[in-house]
């Protein structure tokens, strides 16, 4: 099979249910990756910021109707403290993650962050995962300082995002996909990133998800391994989903595959990845990922950001983190770069497109 990237359907099938060999898929993505983008890591200081949401996916922990976790938002000055104290030990880029919420209080919290992030960490790039928003709502966080947004699809075939989430209008497939296009086209570079392993899902499924990341155009993609919790629906189709390994497996391919359809985007290494594979770190790099998000969130709020069963929790201090990916990374000729806040060079190659297209017009 040729793996130079430009795989049919059929031979994204034929991959994801590993009818080639593995090591030779990685390989090809970890020489796309180095001959395309270098072999740099990236890092994105991650600050769960509220575990509060409004909708009930039925595959999230954080769901509205669990009450198991008690909900917080954390103030605005431990939110800043985070970022000072990752900025002096040499982050320049940061996410900032919650649950889905609307409102007033929610907007100018995120709002006063990145304004006080733009006047106060000037060299910082900011990066916000936080669901759906009114399109005036995106703009005023761009204005504010933000430069990238993450809103994982989740399933990319109406019919299966149907089965994962209530029938009611905060659940639409639809308004999720304007939500993507409006970011993409709006001057944010834009992620995306869908769950793999779910149940009833097929490897077709997972080839059309690559085929819709690549021709919505997107810069970085964040996905991984779905990992049961016991305190939603899906729970209850436990028999129904792929063996771990089956899972891990899945989701290193698809990093690889998604390097070769994309090989300039920015892919993480996820922490679900690492949740369920000791060395799921070097596993995703080497797969084609470029992106680790190192946990930032205070401890007394991080048990609480549960969004799935055995969620990954390191209580090592910020300079034994680094350390401890540093190291790692070296063991697989990998480069860990903190003060690069690692721009997705796809963005540049996009923007520099919709340039020509408007000269050309003009």
């Amino acid at each position: 099979m040729d793996l130079s990237g430009n795989l049919a359907r059929h031979e994204l099938v034929n991959c994801l249910k590993g009818e080639g060999p593995d090591r030779n898929l990685f390989d090809a993505a970890d020489t796309v990756l180095r001959k395309r983008v270098g072999p740099t890591v990236y890092l994105r200081g991650l600050v769960e910021i509220s575990n509060k949401c409004r909708k009930n996916c039925f595959y999230c922990g954080l769901r509205k109707d669990n009450n198991s976790i008690s909900r917080y938002t954390i103030p605005f000055e431990e939110i800043v403290d985070c970022l000072e104290s990752g900025y002096s030990k040499g982050l320049r880029s940061f996410l900032l993650q919650s649950g889905e919420l609307l409102g007033k209080r929610h907007i100018e919290l995120i709002e006063r962050v990145l304004k006080w992030s733009m006047s106060n960490l000037p060299d910082v790039k900011m990066v916000l995962s936080v669901g759906e928003l009114r399109f005036e709502e995106y703009d005023r966080l761009l204005h504010a300082g933000a430069h990238r947004y993450l809103l994982r699809i989740e399933a990319s075939s109406p019919e299966l995002y149907s089965k994962y989430h209530p029938p009611d209008e905060i659940h639409s497939y639809q308004a999720r996909l304007k939500n993507l296009e409006y970011l993409r086209n709006s001057g944010w570079q834009t992620g995306t990133g869908v769950l793999i392993g779910l149940p009833g899902q097929t490897e077709e499924d997972l080839a059309d998800d690559l085929l819709f990341m690549r021709d919505m155009d997107i810069d970085m993609i964040g996905m991984g391994p779905y990992i049961e919790n016991r305190k939603t629906p899906l729970w209850e189709r436990m028999n129904e989903l792929p063996s771990t390994d089956d899972r891990i497996l899945l989701t290193l391919r698809m990093i690889a595959l998604s390097r070769l359809l994309m090989p300039r985007v920015n892919i993480a290494a996820t922490t679900a990845l690492q949740t369920v594979s000791s060395d799921g770190l070097e596993r995703g790099l080497l797969a084609g990922a470029n992106v680790v998000m190192p946990n930032l969130t205070p401890p007394a709020y991080r048990e609480n950001y549960n969004l799935y069963h055995g969620k990954a929790f390191v209580g090592d201090t910020f300079e034994e983190i680094i350390e401890n990916l540093n190291r790692r990374s070296r063991s697989i000729e990998r480069i860990v770069d903190i003060s690069n806040p690692g721009d997705p060079l796809h963005f540049s190659d996009r923007m520099q497109v919709q340039q020509e297209e408007s000269n050309e017009k003009q």
